[in-house]
């Protein structure tokens, strides 16, 4: 048998390392509640009162809870063996939920439990007592600070609205010392942390609060779920789901395009477009549920580019936690990654999504700058126009001030003034196409465009700019592709 040493990570260091998993105030408690609902809560309440120093968070549910040695080896760094079969409804994930979340927010956690009515026990994670013992050393509490615990969170919670006289508490977690939070200097940041809360559990357990499975209580209100995919709204464009397979298993996916009046309709406060504290463009792209609850929300997984044109796009993906190895999913529940063979299978959809997105995102920037129900073309500068192009944005000629201007001008400075418009057009439709040029790639140049690049570049010529200056200019107004380089290279004749 070789020689060996047994090497145990000091226990301070280790824990102040894997805190460090990228948890917020809102996904450590978010990862808390998984424990609460895989345990059967039907209410859990978070309870924090910034008028107590030293501050407390309180987090306690009536699910199944669970027997001393339950208690015990479910504070053991892991508490699951991720090679075990697991149920079909566990939130959880590696068993280290409880204890990394805690300890990214706190540096003292309290866990009390019981089962079946029978007493409470209580077990405590403290890092200063772990200074000192310089070993993995669980307190177990005695009755009376159990006790007194308890009387805490009574009290806390009779002084908030929404107390529940009839709510029977099974599990209750305790964090204390609470040194994120406790660098806030002012109440109202801690406020703004809470609102910050509450707006994320209304998102990541909205299906759970909307079926009516679950209540959530943070101090003087429950939370109200948020729907990001409102089908049911007039003017919401659906796209018919799709399936995935991987084993046994089938992944559905569908895709929903938002109109374009909700980008102003998400400024208004409630909006059923987005939830307090966050805008379209921050929901737009994939959202990941994993058995109902949602991981993952806020991007395209590299499929495309975030953009401001894609803010009315969003997609759908449900797994369960049987796909967890597939989608490589971290311990805070934060990040994962996409299957390539699933991003394959919703090229079709997430193409389909983004242009209509686009399309609705186009739209609402022709409403704002085109005058609709004018009287007269006179008083409508930007027009709209659809050729064997497609539609586009044209300055019109026929604009009061500008048809004036343009008959007071000689021959040579109306041609310098349809120049400076054609220009102004160009940009006008690359902005409004969103990053692409209103020509298509493969387009050859028509003799009116060709005829608009020789004139400015004459007049550029003229004012002794340089071919380099010119050139690039004109890729700029007419597009970077082929076609147009070599045409606009061909003028090159020095």
């Amino acid at each position: 048998m070789p020689e060996s040493i047994l090497l145990s990570p000091p226990p301070v260091f280790f824990i102040r390392s894997i805190s460090e998993q990228g948890y917020t105030l809102s996904t450590a408690i978010a990862d808390l509640i998984d424990n609460s609902l895989s345990a059967g809560a039907t209410r859990i309440e978070i309870l924090l009162d910034a008028h107590i120093i030293p501050l407390k968070i309180f987090i306690a549910d009536n699910g199944g809870g669970m027997t001393s040695d339950d208690l015990t080896e479910n504070m053991r760094f892991p508490s699951a063996d991720l090679e075990l079969d697991r149920n079909n409804n566990d939130l959880g994930r590696f068993g280290l939920g409880l204890k990394t979340a805690s300890f990214s927010q706190s540096r003292k956690f309290t866990v009390i439990s019981r089962k079946d009515s029978i007493k409470y026990q209580g077990r405590t994670w403290d890092v200063e007592y772990l200074k000192d013992t310089e070993d993995w050393t669980l307190i177990i509490e005695d009755n009376k600070t159990v006790t007194h615990l308890i009387e805490d969170y009574k009290h806390v919670s009779a002084n908030f609205h929404e107390h529940n006289a009839d709510f029977e508490v099974n599990t209750l977690v305790i964090w204390e010392d609470l040194y994120k939070l406790e660098k806030l200097l002012k109440r109202n940041e801690i406020n703004d942390e809470l609102e910050d809360l509450r707006s994320h559990l209304g998102l990541i357990f909205h299906r759970f609060i909307q079926k009516g499975e679950v209540q959530i209580r943070l101090n003087n209100s429950l939370i109200e779920g948020f729907e990001p995919f409102p089908n049911h709204f007039p003017g919401v464009q659906t796209v018919s789901e799709n399936y995935w397979q991987t084993g046994d298993v089938y992944i559905r996916f569908q895709g929903i395009i938002l109109p374009k009046r909700s980008a102003a309709e998400a400024k208004e406060s409630p909006s059923v477009w987005v939830p307090a504290g966050l805008t379209l463009e921050e929901l737009q792209g994939i959202y990941v549920y994993r058995n109902e609850r949602l991981i993952n929300y806020g991007g395209w997984f590299r499929a495309i580019a975030k953009s401001i044109y894609l803010q009315f796009g969003r997609i759908r993906i449900d797994i369960t936690n049987i796909n967890d190895s597939e989608f490589h999913l971290n311990v805070a529940k934060s990040s994962l990654k996409i299957p390539f063979g699933l991003k394959r299978a919703m090229n079709e959809m997430v193409n389909h999504v983004a242009a209509q997105a686009a399309k609705e995102y186009r739209e609402r920037l022709v409403s704002a700058v085109i005058k609709t129900g004018a009287s007269s073309k006179g008083l409508s500068l930007i027009v709209k126009e659809t050729g064997s192009g497609g539609p586009v944005l044209k300055i019109n000629g026929e604009f009061e001030l500008l048809r004036r201007l343009n008959s007071e001008l000689s021959s040579d400075q109306s041609e310098l003034l349809h120049s400076l418009v054609s220009l102004l057009e160009n940009k006008l439709n690359e902005i409004w196409q969103g990053e692409t040029s209103t020509l298509e790639i493969n387009e050859e140049l028509s003799g009116t465009i060709k005829d608009k690049i020789i004139k400015i570049k004459k007049y550029y010529e003229e004012s002794d700019y340089s071919w380099e200056e010119i050139r690039t200019l004109l890729l700029d107004s007419f597009g970077r592709h082929r076609n147009a380089e070599l045409f606009i290279d061909s003028l090159n004749i020095n």
